[in-house]
């Protein structure tokens, strides 16, 4: 192909796509609808009417930006940021205003390091304005996708380049600790709804969490490491037959090790995300002068 003479916003989609391909779901559904779910039991009172009738809508949708990235190829951008592309922790060298990143690093390297802490922002101003205008479908749709990215960003390797293991050979990390972990143990999971909170500054905020996991990333890196290292070769591995082929995959007992040696950290995180996610809706709910939804 010859770049010389495309246009720059053809151009700069292109490099996006060839600078990162995050294929990677986040979560798992089971996670997301979770989160979801929680979340709308963690709400107050004058907020739940509309959330509860609506709530199967909401939830069902929460997992709406994953399959979107099927049907549109900058949907991926909007799930993580790979932080630690700008330097050391606290990560100061990066400007926390949007267009002040731009200027210092260029839109095609913005973009495509993830932009999870400026969707959060935005879209919690956009369900403000919603809520504001009674708008039952365009609050649906930005509580749902809220909902989606503020889990999002709760997930350690959301935020950091190595984001599925592949600088450490550790491949597939990300759906271990995200999705499978999870899936195999979430029924024994104490997830419960929480207290929410007024978020004075929701960017400011997003960045906090996107910090916080990032301090965790080194763990979940380190203990999936002794997991392995902790089971005799001779099972930690097992043969599975998918769509007429035989894979091979890590085993039940790998999974169990991993699973104990991360002392709850998953449970941890998605209980974070239950109040993440309610604390930006009530926000929004909060900013738009507390209406009454289903007026």
């Amino acid at each position: 192909m010859n770049y010389k003479y495309l246009p720059f916003a053809v151009l700069l989609f292109v490099i996006l796509l060839l600078v990162h391909d995050r294929s990677t779901e986040a979560w798992g559904f089971w996670s997301h609808r979770q989160i979801n779910r929680y979340a709308i039991l963690s709400l107050p009172a004058d907020m739940k009417p509309f959330f509860n009738k609506y709530a199967e809508t909401i939830i069902e949708r929460s997992v709406e930006p994953d399959t979107k990235r099927h049907s549109d190829s900058l949907e991926q951008f909007h799930h993580y940021i790979d932080i630690d592309r700008y330097g050391a922790y606290p990560f100061n060298d990066l400007p926390r205003n949007y267009d002040s990143a731009i200027v210092k690093f260029g839109k095609g390297r913005v973009d495509s390091s993830g932009i999870v802490p400026w969707r959060i922002a935005d879209f919690t101003a956009k369900l403000t304005r919603a809520m504001k205008q009674r708008r039952t479908d365009e609050i649906i749709y930005y509580a749902s996708y809220i909902g989606h990215y503020v889990a999002d960003a709760h997930v350690p390797l959301h935020t950091t380049d190595n984001y599925d293991g592949q600088h450490t050979n550790q491949k597939g990390i990300h759906s271990r600790w995200e999705s499978r972990i999870p899936e195999m143990f979430g029924d024994g999971f104490n997830l419960r709804p929480q207290d929410v909170e007024y978020v004075r500054d929701p960017l400011h905020h997003a960045f906090a969490v996107v910090l916080e996991s990032y301090l965790k990333v080194d763990s979940v890196l380190a203990i999936d490491l002794e997991a392995l290292a902790s089971v005799p070769e001779n099972r930690r591995f097992k043969s599975v037959e998918r769509r007429g082929k035989t894979e091979t995959q890590l085993s039940d007992d790998y999974y169990r090790e991993y699973h104990t040696r991360l002392n709850g950290m998953v449970e941890r995180r998605l209980n974070e995300s239950i109040k993440g996610v309610a604390s930006y809706w009530y926000t929004a709910w909060v900013d738009a002068g507390r209406p009454d939804l289903l007026k």
